[in-house]
């Protein structure tokens, strides 16, 4: 990933044009309602006509606060891009009283009938609010009457008082844009810095002094302190242009769209005081982990929580045992059992340790950062790890931005130091989970920079143990499989299926067919492997009185999801992945194998694939077995891997022949 990050001071000017840099809200051309297909890229069902923003700092209240405006426009194609009619305008609350505020939407669907533009405006009154968790909410709204050809568009103004994030910009969508325009106006107090991610070069870039002069009133705050009267300055513009974007393609095995698209984050970086001195924003990882620890919302909560760490210690746990380890696994297994997530990501604890301790309920910071209070009334070495949730996007580690992370985990240390999460009860209390493997995190000590690795390298393994009875006098094939899962192999069948057995038979019915019954075990020992048995009966596939036998039934990869001529992007498979088969074929009398069924045997620093088959009497064999050795791999390493995916597709999928011998 690149980065561009400069200053913004003021930067080479230069004019702007284009269709659509001033188009007003409602004024539709004949080009656009003529247009079927978007030339660069006609197979898209949808362009982005356009999509302009503009941050400016409004006087409110005596103080300073940012207000961004937002006017997009979309063709709409064919049916299978509906879903942008569906608007969602995220806003923050922090929790003490400061908020961001929607403050209007307008939002219109143009169709086009007879000649005429039927135009379809938004009812206000089907906005409502969503909580996406205790600090976020979003605004939504849903565009009406928009079907194959509409045009739709909307405008929205949303205030901020948070200073130290100014609104960011996305240029690259799922769908191509023509033209996406962000004009940012500052004002001479705040400086910012900007990541530029996935832009070698803008279309368009400027900056300029505005001549006209800005004065504020007789007492006015920036940053918390007093201006006097009189105070006078110009506002410094800043555009950015990018048009003809490519939509951006979703591949498969990628950590985060918000990793790869094109966009740009902004940071404050210094406050320049009225009376002439400078206050540096941008800390240093040290002080930033310094900040966290003197936090009431971390560090202070942390200490609090050990008095109530205590009273669990000695009321409740009673551990019996000098181990340092198993002290530490009871204590995190208690957690898990005794802990209730509210599904909440943050780095803050919200309530009060005492709260917590009540309820026993809370988001991820509160129960790990309490975790790490009862580890060390144990007489454990436990430290807090920081971290960016996967869906959250990757920490760039030159930049010491509190906003980059959303998530704490605890490290414990020792003679076998691991990565623990009590969130997660259906995990293993030494492994974290998938959300949060995520390259690294930054462990909170004070004055230090320490980052933990966050990847897992035991490979998650399924064996499939597999008993197959074709019978051709009844034209079926009985089967009986046995699936141990390890690893998050296991985690996956537990957390997507809650160990329903009605669910588990709707999955394996879609990729085996005529499956009967299943059955599963160790569900609540997440230590142990997650065991599930299936069995039943399909169609046997007969061909002039020979047998054809899949083998392996689906249950292994069936499809090779890596399908560009080329990536720019990692192939993120979270971590190591095995697959294991033992197949035994009962081979009715009078049938024998088909010896044209090749081996296969690939071992290199990619991967490992060994594929036999072999018949003893009426018993066939299949005996396969592919890894993928690694958690990433590189762009560099995507023709090899890419080719590897198509040869375990083709030799896992092969039919087997039974053929009918001669009397």
């Amino acid at each position: 990933m690149k980065y561009i990050v400069i200053a913004l001071l003021l930067l080479v000017s230069g004019s702007v044009s284009g269709q659509f840099e001033d188009q007003e809200f409602g004024v539709i051309s004949q080009k656009e309602i003529d247009m079927e297909s978007y030339p660069e890229d006609p197979e898209s069902g949808a362009v982005v006509l356009f999509d302009k923003g503009k941050s400016i700092f409004f006087d409110y209240r005596g103080a300073y606060d940012i207000r961004f405006t937002r006017h997009k426009r979309i063709k709409i194609f064919d049916n299978s891009e509906l879903d942008y009619a569906e608007v969602a305008i995220p806003f923050y609350e922090d929790g003490y009283d400061a908020t961001e505020k929607v403050v209007s939407i307008k939002a219109v669907t143009y169709n086009f009938e007879n000649g005429r533009i039927i135009k379809q405006e938004l009812d206000p009154s089907t906005v409502y609010v969503e909580r996406i968790n205790e600090k976020w909410r979003s605004k939504k709204f849903v565009l009406p009457q928009v079907k194959a050809g509409s045009i739709i568009e909307y405008k929205y103004v949303l205030e901020t008082p948070f200073h130290f994030n100014l609104p960011d910009w996305t240029f690259q969508h799922k769908i191509p844009t023509i033209y996406s325009g962000y004009e940012v106006r500052m004002i001479p107090f705040y400086e910012y810095v900007f990541l530029a991610q996935g832009i070698k070069e803008f279309d368009h870039k400027e900056s300029y002094v505005d001549d006209r002069v800005r004065q504020w009133g007789d007492v006015n705050k920036v940053y918390g302190q007093n201006v006097g009267s009189g105070v006078e300055f110009k506002e410094y513009v800043h555009k950015y242009v990018m048009r003809d974007v490519p939509a951006f393609k979703d591949e498969a095995y990628i950590s985060s769209i918000d990793d790869y698209i094109m966009k740009l984050d902004f940071q404050l970086a210094k406050f320049h005081s009225p009376q002439g001195s400078t206050e540096e924003i941008i800390s240093t990882w040290p002080e930033l982990n310094n900040d966290l620890l003197d936090s009431d919302h971390f560090g202070k909560y942390l200490n609090k929580a050990k008095r109530f760490a205590k009273k669990i210690l000695e009321e409740e746990l009673q551990i019996a045992t000098d181990n340092s380890m198993l002290k530490a696994r009871k204590i995190v297994n208690y957690a898990k059992n005794s802990f209730k997530w509210n599904g909440d990501y943050d780095k803050y604890a919200i309530k009060s340790a005492k709260d917590f301790y009540k309820t026993r309920v809370g988001n991820a910071a509160e129960i790990n950062l309490f975790v790490i209070a009862l580890m060390r009334r144990a007489g454990i070495d436990a430290e807090p790890v920081i971290l960016s949730t996967r869906n959250h996007g990757k920490i760039n580690a030159n930049y010491p931005f509190t906003k980059f992370f959303n998530y704490v985990i605890v490290l414990i240390k020792g003679d076998t130091p691991f990565l623990t999460d009590a969130t997660e009860s259906q995990l293993p209390y030494n492994r974290i989970p998938p959300r949060c493997i995520n390259q690294s995190g930054l462990l909170v000590e004070e004055d230090q920079e320490n980052w933990v690795g966050l990847q897992h390298n035991i490979p998650a393994s399924e064996l499939h143990q597999v008993l197959l009875t074709p019978d051709p006098g009844s034209g079926k094939l009985k089967y009986r499989v046995t699936l141990q899962a390890r690893e998050y192999a296991a985690y996956h069948y537990r957390d997507n299926y809650n160990n329903d057995t009605a669910e588990l038979k709707s999955y394996f019915e879609d990729k085996i067919g005529g499956v009967q019954t299943v059955m599963a075990v160790n569900y609540e020992k997440p230590d142990k492997p997650y065991v599930i048995v299936i069995q039943g009966e399909r169609d046997l596939e007969q061909l002039a009185g020979n047998l054809i036998i899949k083998p392996f039934l689906n249950l292994n990869i069936t499809e090779n999801k890596l399908t560009q001529p080329s990536r720019r992007y990692p192939v993120d498979f979270l971590y190591p992945r095995k697959e294991l088969f033992d197949v035994s074929i009962a081979v009715p009398a009078g049938y024998a194998l088909n010896n044209s069924a090749e081996p296969v045997n690939i071992s290199d620093e990619l991967v490992d694939i060994d594929l036999s088959y072999s018949q003893q009497g009426q018993l066939v064999k299949a005996n396969g077995k592919y890894t993928l050795k690694e958690s990433v791999y590189e762009p560099a390493q995507y023709d090899s891997l890419k080719y590897i995916m198509n040869k375990i597709v083709d030799s896992f999928n092969r039919d087997l022949l039974l053929e009918k011998q001669s009397d």
